[in-house]
């Protein structure tokens, strides 16, 4: 671990943000608004270990300070042990406001087996937001597992054999039965089912003129130096919510919302990402005729989340048919409509901790190893949507 900011380098920060804020993209509360926030905040595990906090409180203080904007902050990388996250709780209610916690459970592991153990986790304030009905893992069936897994395997073999060819074929199989060599070693091209389990919960945001139901999707996508099972594990749950979308969608007018750290640069840029998406969503419109709209904001914006600033891991998207939110042709407006109408940002603390000074090297360079592991490798995103009120932008009727 990287040497940590001290409390007077913490003190300067601080003070430095108090002035100039907004201008790294930390939203503002207001309240004719709601603003939803993402974040992937590294190692958010036990609050304490031998006594001694295992974040500085100046990093635990600033995370406070984020999350006590928003309405509803979705939170990947939770550890087993959710102390840090109880103790952000404690301190968000001590604010005044009445926050309340939904968690998954342990996901990415099987008991006895080692893995990736995380949760997803939810903050949100219930004088803004309420807790609707549903909340669940968002996962394939036994019968959908086996198939992905048939298919992979069939995959897999006939591409051992037009390298190997059959008798070479037979070799490796004996190696794998011996324990030579792991069978799912062999990297399967096909999905199979998810290493870490999405969660989706249920959130309701009422207002003067009626209320947005949303089901939220909580995710942190397979990450790694495999971009094949990133796209794999990436497109299989844009797909499972797209075709669940001509029900949950259209019949029962929910919008799901995407809130995720999504690994996604299984394109080597952030244009090749979106003509990707847009090629994906035109095939699976054509085939299926779907009614739902997309929007992936954060591919538009330029942002790059991860905090060395390469990289667009994370997203905050939707899937609907309300005309109250935007299509993805009016993001470049976003900002424009007015204080309390549709916006989007991330704090880019990567800046904002140089400009303050104890963040950058004497090159002028980012000084990372201060703060990735004491703070987060991940920038927090976020949207500002209206409460729902008469005149607010009907996004049908706009170019």
């Amino acid at each position: 671990m990287g040497e940590q900011f001290s409390e007077e380098e913490w003190a300067q920060i601080n003070a430095h943000l108090e002035q100039n804020g907004s201008a790294y993209g930390l939203p503002e509360r207001r309240d004719r608004s709601f603003v939803l926030l993402s974040w992937n905040i590294r190692k958010f595990g036990a609050f304490k270990e031998g006594g001694i906090p295992k974040k500085s409180p100046g990093a635990f203080a600033l995370i406070e300070c984020v999350c006590s904007r928003a309405d509803i902050v979705a939170i990947q990388e939770v550890q087993r042990d959710t102390g840090s996250l109880y103790e952000l709780l404690r301190r968000l209610r001590n604010r005044g406001a009445p926050w309340e916690v939904v968690i998954s459970d342990v996901t990415g592991m099987a008991p006895g087996y080692d893995g990736m153990a995380e949760r997803h986790a939810f903050l949100y304030r219930s004088d803004r937001v309420r807790r609707g009905d549903l909340a669940s893992d968002l996962s394939f069936d036994r019968s959908a597992v086996i198939e992905n897994s048939d298919a992979a395997l069939r995959t897999l073999i006939s591409k051992e054999i037009e390298i190997v060819g059959k008798e070479g074929i037979l070799a490796k199989f004996s190696g794998w039965l011996d324990g030579q060599q792991k069978l799912m070693g062999a990297k399967l091209k096909k999905f199979v089912q998810f290493i870490r389990t999405p969660h989706i919960v249920e959130f309701v945001v009422e207002g003067p003129a009626g209320a947005y139901n949303f089901y939220i999707v909580n995710a942190h996508l397979v990450s790694g130096d495999s971009k094949t099972d990133r796209k794999l594990e990436f497109f299989a749950l844009l797909e499972w919510l797209l075709l669940d979308s001509r029900t949950t969608v259209v019949e029962e007018g929910k919008t799901f919302l995407l809130m995720a750290d999504l690994n996604l640069d299984f394109e080597s840029n952030v244009d090749k990402r979106r003509k990707a998406m847009a090629t994906y969503l035109t095939s699976i419109n054509k085939e299926r005729n779907l009614q739902a709209k997309v929007n992936f904001p954060f591919l538009d914006g330029g942002f790059f989340t991860n905090a060395r600033r390469t990289e667009t891991f994370d997203h905050i998207a939707w899937i609907t048919t309300d005309t109250r939110l935007p299509r993805g042709r009016h993001n470049d407006q976003a900002g424009s409509f007015g204080p309390d109408q549709y916006d989007y940002g991330m704090f880019d603390f990567v800046q904002a901790f140089s400009d303050a000074g104890p963040g950058k090297t004497e090159t002028g360079e980012p000084a990372y190893d201060r703060y990735t592991h004491d703070f987060t490798d991940h920038m927090p995103i976020w949207v500002r949507l209206p409460i729902p009120a008469d005149g607010q932008e009907d996004f049908t009727v706009r170019d």
